[in-house]
């Protein structure tokens, strides 16, 4: 499972805070981590997958370099080799890990996270603009308390200021809820929205299986009913099946998927601002509002 949440750091990807010591492509893997009082003193370092296996020698340098070394009391491997708990001696030791936010380990970046904290920055695509906050929040309700809901408005040439079909929310999840719980559509007043979560595998739209996306998807499709999941050989046709299947199959091909959602809230050159000095510069085609 890949999730981004409980990571209360300056470059918490949970929070879709960007820092400019993780990469773009950094991948974000991980378990549910445990929470409650125990984890008071305590926190998790996700290190870089592409970096495994990591050892207890490879943690010395980045902790003595912090000079919280000293005040470990416990540390081991969690679920996944490149995921280690730390519990430290004193809340003030475990606050000079989580300021910190990033560490380097192995010469990669390895994510500083607070387990007692589970925040979460998300992007809703495909919602109509009469799809107020108050019913997002309601949308949300059983996974956490809904902090803040910001439209996402285009700032390109022409459609300044217009409202975009995107929203983004952050939100406290409750205890227990990880990540991978949320779902990947959530019905919202009279419209379906597609849930994009940073660092979380998407959703194939095809087979619903999660871990990777429509274009990529291996499941086989019927020649005789036009339908996935088997082949002609072992299709059961119906007269039902050969009158309803199709057209859904045809829409659900259709749908955009993460990629393709993200994609369509971009415009299609990058759009160019101007500085005090008249220098052309990239700029976003949307603002946050």
């Amino acid at each position: 499972m890949e999730s981004s949440s409980r990571a209360a750091t300056a470059a918490d990807a949970g929070r879709g805070t960007a820092s400019p010591l993780v990469p773009k492509d950094y991948r974000i893997i991980l378990p549910s981590l445990p929470s409650g009082e125990a984890m008071r003193r305590a926190v998790a370092l996700h290190c870089d997958v592409s970096g495994r296996p990591y050892r207890i020698d490879d943690f010395r340098k980045p902790l003595k370099d912090l000079g919280v070394i000293q005040q470990v009391s416990g540390i081991g491997a969690y679920q996944m080799s490149h995921v280690w708990l730390l519990n430290m001696k004193t809340v003030e030791a475990k606050k000079a890990l989580t300021d910190a936010g990033v560490i380097k380990v192995k010469d990669r970046v390895c994510l500083v996270i607070d387990p007692t904290r589970q925040e979460v920055k998300m992007k809703l695509h495909w919602l109509a603009f009469d799809v107020t906050k108050d019913a997002i929040r309601r949308a949300f309700y059983e996974y956490g308390d809904v902090k803040e809901v910001t439209d996402d408005r285009w700032r390109v040439e022409d459609f300044e200021g217009a409202e975009s079909t995107t929203r983004v929310i952050r939100m406290q999840l409750r205890d227990g809820v990880s990540v991978d719980q949320l779902p990947h559509q959530v019905r919202i007043g009279s419209s379906t929205a597609l849930v994009v979560v940073p660092g979380r595998p998407p959703l194939c739209l095809r087979c619903r299986s999660t871990g990777h996306m429509r274009r990529d998807c291996k499941v086989p499709r019927c020649s005789e009913c036009h339908s996935f999941g088997h082949e002609q050989d072992e299709c059961n046709r119906s007269y039902a099946r050969a009158a309803g299947r199709r057209p859904e199959t045809q829409q659900s091909e259709l749908l955009m998927d993460e990629e393709e959602s993200e994609q369509a809230s971009l415009p299609a050159t990058p759009q160019k601002q101007t500085t005090s000095d008249d220098t052309p510069v990239l700029g976003k085609s949307k603002q946050v509002s």
